[in-house]
């Protein structure tokens, strides 16, 4: 983390920058959020709680069958005060399992599924109650494609997408979370393993290749840069075809 990093400061800039972006949402009466229990949906959902009040944040779990620390999703919407709802996508998932009817989708096509299950329903939801969907996917993640195209990179509006995962955890801890949930092991709850083992490479190494251009390990920079290189598509927009003046025209002015 940036040592002038002023997590003070980026808190109320957060919180205001929330408020403002539904001071341009008239129509909008709050915000929905997935819970899953880890550290970026729980201090997400702070964020929201103290930029619009607890009233206005709707929660939304959605495990996928037996959610084993569901136990941590339900203690921060009881610790926040806000309501939400539980939506077990085990049924769905497997509806859509076997009804592809295909044996050779591999095991990340598979997994994959899930996320884009979840922003379904966050959606669904949120039209029908006219919120806003909130993002909860950091810079660090994003930073090596380590999000599901359509699934949690998806949403309205994201308050900590520019942050990277140290800075994260800094601003749970600032804005006085339960330290067991600020500093959990992130995972996908899918894989049985947690994110750094399934990348293969230390948030660590990924905050400091993007805060100095390398992590001083000539392996692992070479790893990362090419899971960026190989991941731009997930950060940026679908590319559409431009119609040329002189080209796709036959020159005569409209």
């Amino acid at each position: 983390m940036r040592k002038d990093f002023n997590v003070k400061r980026v808190s109320e800039n957060i919180i205001n920058w929330i408020r403002k972006y539904f001071e341009k949402q008239p129509n909008a009466k709050g915000a929905i959020i997935g819970i899953s229990g880890g550290k970026d949906s729980t201090i997400t959902s702070k964020l929201l709680v103290e930029a619009l009040g607890k009233e206005r944040v709707f929660g939304i779990l959605m495990p996928n069958g037996e959610q084993k620390d569901i136990s941590d999703s339900l203690r921060v919407v009881d610790i926040l005060g806000i309501n939400y709802k539980i939506v077990n996508i085990e049924e769905a998932y497997n509806g859509l399992i076997n009804g592809i009817k295909d044996d050779t989708l591999s095991i990340d096509a598979k997994i994959n599924i899930s996320p884009r299950l979840r922003m379904t329903i966050l959606y669904a939801i949120g039209a029908s109650m006219n919120y806003r969907v909130c993002g909860t996917g950091n810079k660090s993640e994003a930073f090596v494609g380590y999000t599901t195209k359509w699934g949690d990179n998806a949403y309205d509006f994201n308050p900590i997408g520019n942050l990277t995962t140290d800075e994260v955890i800094a601003l749970g801890d600032y804005l006085g979370l339960p330290y067991e949930l600020v500093h959990k092991t992130p995972s996908d709850g899918i894989s049985g393993q947690s994110d750094e083992e399934k990348l293969g490479i230390s948030y660590k190494q990924i905050n400091k290749y993007i805060e100095k251009g390398t992590c001083y390990n000539k392996e692992m920079d070479d790893k990362i840069r090419i899971k960026y290189e190989y991941n731009d598509h997930k950060r940026s927009l679908p590319p559409k075809y431009e119609l040329k003046e002189g080209s796709d025209y036959n020159g005569e002015k409209q």
